[in-house]
């Protein structure tokens, strides 16, 4: 099997939400369910530059209907919505599925989608860029790696809400300043002790905060230490 990662243009949904008066800065497709005939139920994280209301969105979205809304607790400006859309609102989703591909992950940002799934050998991946290119224009190909497991389709969202509340506002900081100064990349973008001087903080304790969130995270995938 494979492991693929690409890029297509906005389209949809995503397209939609980028579209808003207000800035948005990312919207990830969750998870999705069937409704009846060619609606379906999508569950999304959309992180905007300001907090937005219900009553905002929905008189700029007036095809979407929006069933729940609730705000993250951790993650500043970042909502959970789940929205009752027509399935072309997630054509890659649909596509992906529809020829047995697996969706992993769906994240719109800077203008484009990235998109992270599995398919079962280079033939089916020829498919169904074949099939994207058709629908969307054109599929940017970042990568592919050979896989054994299939592994999960989307969900991201459970993790996500898993952590609320279990970071605390400065931790939340550390991580976030680390991810956006590019401390996890690989090669590293930033050393440690550029990230304490933008936060102002010692290197001890910026050292602190990480094992912090690091442990949380472990505790949640692996359970508590005996």
């Amino acid at each position: 099997m494979l492991r693929i990662e690409f890029q297509i243009q906005p389209a949809g949904i995503s397209s939609k939400l980028f579209g808003l008066e207000e800035q948005v800065r990312s919207i990830e497709i969750d998870n999705a369910l069937p409704v009846t005939g060619d609606r379906i139920f999508l569950f999304l994280t959309a992180q905007f530059d300001a907090d937005v209301s219900e009553e905002r969105l929905a008189s700029q979205l007036p095809e979407t209907q929006i069933v729940d809304m609730a705000k993250a607790e951790v993650n500043q400006h970042t909502y959970y919505l789940g929205v009752i859309v027509d399935i072309s609102e997630a054509s890659v989703l649909a596509l992906l599925t529809e020829h047995r591909a697996i969706p992993h992950r769906i994240v719109g940002r800077n203008a484009h989608l990235d998109v992270i799934a599995t398919v079962r050998d280079w033939n089916h991946l020829k498919d169904v860029a074949g099939t994207i290119e058709d629908e969307h224009g054109s599929l940017e190909l970042v990568g592919t790696t050979q896989t054994e497991t299939i592994g999960f389709p989307l969900g991201g969202n459970k993790v996500k809400q898993s952590m609320s509340g279990k970071l605390s506002d400065k931790q939340l900081e550390v991580l976030e300043t680390a991810y956006r100064m590019g401390y996890f990349r690989v090669p590293q973008e930033v050393t440690a002790e550029e990230i304490a001087n933008e936060l102002d903080i010692s290197r001890s304790t910026l050292s602190e905060r990480l094992r912090r969130v690091e442990h949380n995270f472990c505790e949640l995938l692996f359970g508590p230490q005996e």
